[in-house]
């Protein structure tokens, strides 16, 4: 029992850490951040610790081999090169397939001999280098106390004259000179200096930069870039790799002088200034430090920043729970709603003197469930980042594969969603991701010759508003033909030739099942099974998709979600002798129009004057087909509900009051209509229909 109960926490665990470990490959390929190296070393060392406590013996000895190869990368020994960084992901699909499949065994062992054997080709490069490497120690007459890494890190301080440009010699060439040593890993360019336009004098050096170089070279070539510049200038040169190869296990959280020596911002002597002045003035370490010109206020913001994050780190208790669990309680607390609606019913009713009392207790109830609710959505609402994050391998496989180069930009990955809406959305995103790689996004020749930049780029973004949360999916290709659109939709009949079809609706087209505009049927589209499929599964999520797009600059999904799918404020209203309930989220405002403040519009449209604007009105008796129980408009309320900036009129016959319901969902054969978003059981036991705005708008 105790083994089940390891491996169960294992798998859970193991999960996160494969895509934290696959995301880290991706970043670390586009941004080549040595950190990255150190944090993917700890993801396969966590894996092969962890895999040996579950006894998944293969999968230990497995990581083990691919751990000490990746020991050798954060060394300097081997480069995190295509090959390499392809073994790994092959590595990671292999122990998913270990570890959460249930494929043949002897297939997957197949597949394991076949990364064995790579492995075991580098492993045999690496022991052949270190034997050299041994046979070259023992020629040497003095050895190092310690093993000295391949490559070193030096910060660099250049501030230059601002004369300089009449001796002859350009800063900016030096610092290219410097560059060609290794790679920049860090690069601060100094603009305080710089004046105001009206100020600038053309023939003076304003700038001033600081860097950290990653290089093979030693200090002495470094010296030599600034060889005719150190005399006169300000150039500082600082060996910083001890902050750069090893990584100490942070026991508690550095303080800003600390953070700051140790990413090599301050120097020693900088830092026991600092220190000095701190300790006479009382002042903040990191406003001394730009005071004294040590540092850029950019540097403080992100160190504290860095600092905020080890501190949430250490001090972050959590405890692991069975997602099922959440669930239960949620169902609970919607028969604890539904049932408190009830007696509140019941209450209202009652006319002695005792009424009063059961009201006040109830309002005491009434207020425990509603914070009970938010701190149990609370515990539902995570982060979408890790979903986005997910992505990175996905988009870099597909777009390697069709020879295209793209990366994925993340916006807004802190904007927390309910878990039951993460779960159903990440096959729409996967869908609409597909899409832009494919047909969004244009070869590196195309994009070349239309003077962009080579690589493409998808956009994940993700933001709270009007109660709802919106997540959009934007590429930077060519955008939509819409030309295109109307020919391939007239030849499959869903339009005709000559109508004028406004653009919303051109894009509309796309969400057709069956429709595509591509010329072939290839890996990622072309069937026709993409977008429709995406709508689909939105709208049953309650939510909508619209698009966005513009020739040659790019297209927009933009998909309008729930906050959660339980539990929502509503306005109750009474059309006819039918209950409905609109979202007050949705609601501006209910009015009682006057008779001049109705007007019709080419005879068939009712609008509503309201302070200063015309809305368009609907007669709900009307759309849901139900008796007319009033002749005018102006003889009921009017609700006006809100969606996206577009405001629509809602004639209803009263208002009956705002409660808290429990959605339910309905099913497509019970009403296919857009404007019917769920149902709600009220409080006497009767069925309410939950009117859904956007729907209302969009048809």
């Amino acid at each position: 029992m105790a083994e089940d109960a390891i491996r169960q926490v294992f798998l859970a665990e193991t999960k996160e850490l494969l895509e934290n470990l696959e995301n880290d490959i991706v970043l670390y390929e586009e941004t080549k951040n040595p950190e990255l190296i150190h944090s993917i070393f700890r993801y396969v060392h966590t894996l092969k610790g962890g895999s040996g406590m579950a006894g998944y013996e293969d999968v230990y000895q497995f990581t083990h081999a691919l751990e000490n190869i990746l020991d050798s990368v954060r060394n300097g020994v081997l480069p995190m090169n295509d090959l390499l960084a392809d073994i790994v992901f092959a590595s990671i699909d292999v122990i998913r397939l270990r570890l959460y499949s249930e494929e043949d065994p002897a297939k997957m062992e197949e597949k394991f001999n076949v990364l064995k054997a790579k492995i075991k080709d580098i492993e045999t490069i690496l022991q052949v280098k270190d034997e050299a490497d041994i046979v070259a120690d023992t020629m040497e007459e003095e050895k190092a106390s310690e093993p000295q890494p391949i490559y070193n890190f030096f910060r660099v301080k250049a501030k230059f004259r601002e004369d300089i440009f009449k001796s002859g010699i350009d800063p900016l060439i030096i610092m290219e000179d410097l560059a060609s040593l290794g790679m920049f890993t860090e690069l601060r360019v100094n603009r305080n200096d710089v004046p105001l336009l009206e100020n600038l004098d053309p023939e003076k050096c304003y700038l001033s930069w600081d860097v950290i170089l990653k290089t093979k070279s030693k200090e002495e070539a470094l010296d030599d870039v600034f060889i005719f510049v150190r005399d006169d200038n300000d150039i500082t040169i600082t060996n910083v790799t001890k902050n750069y190869v090893s990584q100490p296990v942070i026991e508690d959280v550095p303080k800003l002088g600390e953070l700051l020596l140790s990413k090599g911002m301050l120097t020693e002597k900088e830092y026991e200034d600092v220190l000095s002045e701190h300790e006479k003035t009382k002042k903040k370490v990191g406003e001394i430090a730009v005071t004294k010109g040590y540092i850029e206020e950019n540097d403080v913001s992100l160190a504290l920043k860095e600092q905020e994050s080890i501190k949430k780190h250490l001090s972050t208790s959590t405890l692991r729970v069975d997602a099922k669990k959440v669930d239960n309680l949620m169902n609970l607390l919607g028969e604890m709603v539904i049932g408190f609606s009830g007696i509140k019913r019941i209450a209202e009713e009652i006319e002695d003197e005792k009424a009063y009392r059961l009201n006040n207790a109830l309002y005491g109830v009434d207020r425990i469930i509603r914070e009970f609710q938010e701190h149990l959505m609370r515990i539902r609402m995570v982060p979408i980042g890790p979903v986005f994050e997910q992505y990175r391998r996905f988009i870099r496989d597909t777009a390697k594969a069709h020879g295209k180069t793209i990366h994925l930009e993340i916006a807004g990955g802190d904007t927390e969603i309910d878990k039951t809406v993460i779960e159903r959305i990440s096959d729409p995103l996967k869908h609409l991701i597909r899409n832009a790689i494919d047909h969004g996004i244009e070869s590196s020749k195309e994009r070349l010759a239309k003077g962009k930049p080579q690589e493409g780029t998808v956009t994940l973004k993700a933001y709270h508003q009007e109660g709802n949360i919106y997540i959009e999916v934007s590429d930077d290709g060519g955008g939509i033909d819409t030309e295109k659109v109307l020919q391939k939709a007239i030849t499959a009949g869903l339009i005709s030739k000559n109508n004028d079809i406004p653009l919303v609706k051109i894009f509309d087209l796309l969400f057709e099942p069956g429709f595509s505009t591509a010329e072939s049927v290839g890996d990622l589209s072309g069937r026709g099974v993409g977008l429709d499929v995406v709508k689909t599964n939105i709208e049953a999520l309650r939510g909508s998709v619209e698009i966005t797009s513009e020739k040659d600059k790019g297209t927009t999904f933009k998909i309008k979600l729930p906050l959660t799918l339980a539990i929502i404020d509503g306005m109750l209203v009474k059309v006819a002798h039918e209950t409905f309930i609109i979202p007050i989220l949705s609601i501006i405002e209910s009015v009682k129009p006057a008779k001049k403040d109705i007007k019709t519009v080419e005879n068939k449209e009712l609008v509503v004057h309201v302070r200063g604007e015309y809305v368009p009105l609907l007669m709900l008796h009307q759309e849901f087909k139900l008796p007319r129980t009033i002749e005018n408009p102006w003889d009921g309320l009017v609700v006006i509900v809100e969606s996206q900036g577009k405001a629509l009129g809602l004639v209803v016959d009263e208002l009956i009051g705002q409660q808290q319901i429990v959605i339910k969902s309905l099913d497509r054969e019970i009403t296919s209509s857009r404007a019917i978003s769920g149902a709600a059981i009220l409080g006497d036991g009767t069925i309410a229909l939950i009117i859904d705005v956007q729907g209302f708008l969009n048809s």
